[in-house]
């Protein structure tokens, strides 16, 4: 039995839909296969469902994605996530935590940091860590830039475009978490770097998704600094623009050499775009 924890959102769906035998761990059940569960979830309560239920393996795939501050971060994810830990090592079940390429030794952004945090615990415990690029598909970032460009003619630009993304999968991703609750994994005891590893520029990626709907767009390049500080002002005003100022910080500050030689090794290859 493989619980799954954030189950309905993008990442998690994924996961969640490309294996058998799989407990949600949901905030708001729907279904015998659902079990209500949070970050403020105590850890005796969730350990002694996971051990009635025979889990052998937790995919930790939840996070508050609505958050921007580190303390904000800590005190919600990484507690909850550290208690999620301490669950799964009570009832012998083995955490996959689903990292980030955001988070490195260096990272500027709240959410790398954080995520950070949860990895070195993860892998102190004996878990699995998997940093993933940005997974392609209709949901998350990809999905909402898919969105933009297949609904309007112009789009923004953070900086000159040249950024680069590191892309994923979605199919791949299943078969990296499949290959990992086989084992093959075991031996590592570092954070697994999962996405193709020739990078593609901003501006290209956007014209691709372009071409795949039959559009042409303008990019309108915009100073990062400018759109950072838009978004902390409307953060500070309370306002959702569905896009956080720490994100741009991760798009601009991002990990200058990813390390993709374990997926290399185990022979786990994200085809290209």
């Amino acid at each position: 039995m493989i619980a799954v924890t954030g189950a309905n959102g993008f990442v998690g769906g994924i996961i969640a839909a490309g294996l058998v035998d799989v407990l949600r761990l949901v905030r708001r059940p729907a279904g015998a296969n659902d079990l209500a569960w949070s970050f403020a979830t105590p850890a005796d309560v969730l350990a002694e469902e996971l051990r009635a239920r025979g889990v052998t393996y937790v995919i930790h795939t939840a996070w508050d994605m609505q958050a921007s501050k580190l303390e904000e971060l800590e005190a919600g994810c990484v507690a909850g996530s550290l208690r999620l830990l301490e669950a799964a090592t009570a009832a012998g079940a083995r955490v996959i935590f689903i990292s980030t390429i955001s988070a490195f030794p260096g990272a500027r952004s709240a959410y790398g940091r954080a995520k950070l945090q949860v990895e070195q615990a993860v892998l102190e415990a004996g878990g699995i860590v998997l940093r993933l690029g940005l997974v392609m598909g209709n949901g998350g970032m990809f999905g909402s830039l898919r969105q933009t460009v297949a609904k309007g003619k112009i789009v923004p630009m953070i900086g000159s475009g040249k950024a680069p993304q590191y892309l994923l999968p979605e199919a791949t991703l299943v078969e990296a978490v499949q290959v990992a609750l086989q084992g093959r994994f075991d031996a590592e005891h570092q954070p697994i770097t999962l996405a193709n590893p020739t990078p593609v520029p901003f501006r290209d990626m956007v014209q691709l998704l372009a071409q795949e709907v039959g559009r042409k767009v303008v990019l309108v390049p915009v100073p990062w600094q400018l759109l950072y500080a838009a978004f902390r002002t409307a953060e500070g005003l309370g306002l959702n623009l569905g896009f956080k100022s720490d994100s741009i910080v991760s798009f601009i500050y991002q990990n200058p050499a990813p390390d993709f030689a374990v997926q290399a090794r185990l022979g786990i290859n994200p085809p290209r775009w």
